[in-house]
């Protein structure tokens, strides 16, 4: 291959790079969501390495997601295109703790902490909007 089809190879692969896009810009535009889950008279700690689940009110295919950690905070990040980005859709939400499925034991713990009802959408209590107006705080409603 001769230098100028090199450079030419190069040019057209970079062009087509351009075009594509990395995913970075791609899509709605994405708002920074991060705060942390209350468990009034609970213990948060029960909810580490579970996942705070958000669905999007009037698009419930759109979901951002964030693990939740010892001390109940949490950031979300949205899966788009195959491709994960930081953040969420602006938007409602209706959120929902998901726990980790590796041990049946963490299932108990945070139905112990929180309840039955966090686990489903419709029942969790739990909602907030994107953007924010600071961090979003998540408090567990009473069993």
């Amino acid at each position: 291959m001769t230098v100028a089809r090199m450079a030419a190879a190069a040019l057209a692969w970079a062009g087509l790079v351009a075009a594509v896009g990395c995913g970075g810009s791609d899509g709605p535009k994405m708002h920074s969501v991060s705060g942390r889950v209350e468990v009034p008279g609970g213990d948060v700690a029960a909810l580490a390495g579970s996942t705070l689940d958000a669905a999007k009110e009037d698009d419930p295919t759109v979901h951002a997601s964030g693990e939740i950690q010892a001390d109940g905070r949490f950031t979300l990040e949205t899966l788009q295109g195959g491709v994960i980005r930081k953040g969420a859709q602006e938007g409602k939400y209706k959120a929902r703790i998901v726990p980790p499925d590796d041990n049946p034991g963490d299932r108990k713990k945070v139905v112990k902490a929180t309840g039955p009802k966090v686990l489903n959408f419709d029942t969790s209590g739990l909602a907030f909007e994107v953007p924010a107006a600071g961090e979003v705080v998540l408090k567990v409603p009473g069993r």
